[in-house]
């Protein structure tokens, strides 16, 4: 998983819908993949929580 801060978007007034230009988008999964195959290192990294489906039912 991966985070992203602050990304360039046009948001529609009306709705609040976000619409992310493609060269963004592609940006991001170019970051995303270096970051993965440890061909780069995040900005930052933060704890997240996890928890089970079936733990969530009880």
């Amino acid at each position: 998983m991966l985070v992203v801060d602050n990304v360039p978007c046009l948001e529609c007034a009306f709705c609040g819908e976000q619409y992310f230009d493609a060269l963004v988008l592609n940006q991001i999964e170019n970051d995303y993949l270096a970051i993965s195959q440890h061909q780069k290192q995040p900005a930052r990294t933060m704890q997240v929580a996890v928890e089970e489906f079936s733990n969530l039912l009880s």
